[in-house]
């Protein structure tokens, strides 16, 4: 994904947070606020207290930049997006844990 379409600074998280609408699975939020650019911009918020191992982290990290370039970029021309993880930790299999992803990506 081009760095263009991540969302790197404290401050845009925090906006995102604060200003965004909400949609929720049992193991993750999505925020979604429109922004003032000509693309859309993802964040993805793993905490290492609900997932303990960085290979698992970066994977689901990985795999939702990539659900979001295939199903996100081409419908949002100008929206932040943070997926954060919640309390409940994935622990299912990481098969049904993309699948929570990409429903509420859909969604949208």
């Amino acid at each position: 994904m081009k760095k263009e379409f991540r969302l790197k600074k404290t401050r845009d998280f925090v906006t995102v947070f604060k200003e965004g609408k909400k949609l929720k699975s049992p193991h993750f939020i999505l925020y979604m606020r429109e922004n003032s650019l000509s693309h859309p911009r993802l964040g993805v918020s793993v905490s290492k207290s609900h997932v303990k191992l960085a290979t698992r982290r970066n994977r689901l990290k990985r795999l939702t930049k990539e659900l979001f370039r295939q199903e996100l970029i081409p419908r949002f021309k100008s929206h932040d997006f943070v997926l954060a993880s919640r309390l409940a930790a994935p622990k299912q299999e990481f098969d049904q844990v993309l699948k929570e992803i990409k429903d509420l990506i859909i969604k949208v």
